[in-house]
């Protein structure tokens, strides 16, 4: 009886061991394709337009190690990217960002874009779990255009929130002040 407990033990451990390590490399074999698969999902073309009208693409940003040192310096700040037109000039920048302040459902993740003149041009919320309906509503263009031409290195203090999902707006506007700060202190 004994023997057989041990036995049986030992083969439930190698055909764990066996999957732990079958998923371990599928998860690193595809870890570059999800990436890349989340990315093209968040830089589709409406996205794209709502953040930067015109613009045609989004490209990494060309100083990696200022990207790096605002990630080591801002727990919030996620990525940069250079809004790029169709003739492949430059035309702003882009902040990606979680909200330092949650929403009703935890951080929200945005796009803000930021032209060369510093000033907002489109914002598009790329992840969230606002409730349907109620705190998704600052998602909508109705909300953030709001902040559209206005000074990216002044942070915004008032702004006409949505009645009944105040939690979600106060969430969304500490995202874009984490842009200004990181437009104010870096790019500017």
């Amino acid at each position: 009886m004994k023997n057989n407990f041990v036995r049986l033990a030992g083969v439930l451990f190698i055909i764990s061991a066996i999957s732990a390590g079958s998923l371990a490399w599928l998860n690193d074999f595809t870890k570059d394709r999800i990436e890349q698969n989340d990315l093209s999902a968040s830089m589709s073309p409406e996205v794209i337009q709502a953040v930067a009208p015109g613009a045609n693409t989004f490209v990494p940003f060309d100083d990696a190690a200022l990207v790096e040192s605002i990630k080591a310096e801002n727990a919030k700040f996620v990525d940069l990217l250079t809004i790029v037109d169709g003739s492949g000039n430059a035309m702003g920048t882009v902040v990606q960002t979680l909200t330092p302040t949650p929403g009703y459902g935890g951080d929200m993740e945005l796009y803000v874009g930021i032209d060369k003149d510093g000033k907002f041009t489109g914002m598009s919320v790329i992840a969230h779990s606002e409730t349907s309906g109620l705190g998704t509503r600052t998602t909508e263009p109705d909300f953030w255009s709001q902040f559209v031409g206005k000074d990216a290195s002044a942070e915004v203090a008032s702004y006409d929130a949505i009645s009944g999902v105040t939690k979600s707006s106060v969430s969304f506007v500490s995202a874009v002040n984490n842009a200004v700060s990181i437009y104010s202190q870096y790019l500017k």
